[in-house]
């Protein structure tokens, strides 16, 4: 059913109350704080209708009415505009990428604690578990004075990229000759072909420039030892704890469970996921235990695989700001993964 325009106002300005104040919001204060032309005693019939159609509810004789999963699946689906963080906001995000770059596991890290800083939900990445393939090749790009970024490429992407302190004699054609080397010795293999024994060989064999040579080969050799499981990464999940929905302690430890373990909050997720974002609200979850929150989340690709980012959250959500942030946030990993090696957004100035 498509609400007129009367309606839909006064269900987003409930929404916007209930969302700001938990507390269930009344005709007076809807007309008081959103400046609406018409009278309270207006109002408290649309609101009224609002409830018979399903999209309020009131929670005590005489209280006011809050938004019910229907009310906020309309909004949601038919009136909802997205807000983006700031410039302000994804200008942090990239400085804490190029401060903390190291492997992609440490990104995200970074990525993670930004979306719970900004939206004050918990927030998850899924990282897929990545097939590697052949070697395809190092490339050394000079950031800045005293700074390289080693970036690992095989035939499905940049696997791995590490920032490398580098003499600052060492210039950027020097840096083009040592990948060459590298590149020599080791392009078409499989990575499960190089054997330790292969960069002790490139070791020996290789005298001059020997700082940068050796921070490389040792971001090969942790490759090699690093896990390539699918991995869970999940922060902000204290700022569960604010919401006052959750002040019951069984509640609580209940979703709290979901954090502990990676296996969990995989199942809670559908299995197969678009790149756009997805919202689901209360009781549009499958599993038990999150239906009693809403999930905003959307899946992103790295190496050919998909990978999964969202927040969990109440169902009195800002889902405004989370799909958003979101989204925005999903991007800035497709610019960081997707790049041409030899020009990542991420570090352009």
């Amino acid at each position: 059913m498509i609400l007129d325009e009367r309606k839909r106002h006064i269900l987003e300005s409930v929404i916007k109350d209930y969302v700001a104040t938990a507390e269930p919001v009344g005709s007076r204060a809807v007309v008081r704080k959103h400046a609406l032309n018409i009278s309270a005693a207006t109002v408290r019939n649309e609101m009224a209708d609002l409830e018979e159609m399903g999209y309020l509810e009131q929670p005590h004789t005489s209280a006011g009415r809050i938004p019910s999963e229907k009310g906020f699946r309309y909004y949601v689906d038919c009136m909802m505009e997205n807000e983006n963080p700031s410039d302000e906001q994804i200008e942090v995000l990239h400085k804490i990428l190029e401060d903390s770059i190291q492997e992609w596991n440490d990104v995200v890290q970074g990525i993670g604690h930004f979306l719970s800083q900004v939206t004050n939900y918990a927030s998850f990445i899924i990282v897929p578990s990545v097939k590697f393939s052949q070697f395809q090749s190092l490339q050394l790009i000079p950031i800045q004075e005293g700074q390289a970024l080693v970036l690992v490429v095989t035939d499905i992407g940049i696997i791995m990229h590490r920032k490398i302190a580098i003499p600052r004699s060492i210039k950027a054609r020097d840096l083009q000759a040592i990948g060459d080397l590298f590149n020599r010795a080791f392009r078409g293999k499989r990575l499960s072909e190089v054997q330790r024994s292969d960069l002790q060989l490139l070791r020996d064999e290789l005298k001059n420039r020997r700082q940068v040579i050796d921070k490389s080969l040792e971001a090969l050799d942790n490759l090699l030892d690093s896990p390539h499981d699918e991995k869970v990464v999940i922060s902000g999940a204290l700022n569960i704890l604010k919401e006052p929905e959750f002040k019951d302690m069984d509640k609580l430890r209940r979703i709290l469970t979901l954090f502990e373990e990676d296996g969990p909050l995989k199942g809670i997720l559908p299995e197969q996921i678009k790149e756009g974002v997805d919202i689901r609200i209360g009781q549009e979850n499958q599993a038990e235990d999150i239906k009693e929150m809403s999930l905003v989340f959307a899946g992103y690709r790295t190496a050919g695989e998909m990978g999964k980012i969202g927040l969990i959250g109440p169902v009195r959500m800002e889902y405004w700001k989370a799909a958003g942030t979101v989204e925005s946030v999903r991007r800035i990993i497709d610019d960081l993964m997707n790049s041409s090696g030899s020009d990542p957004k991420l570090f352009k100035k």
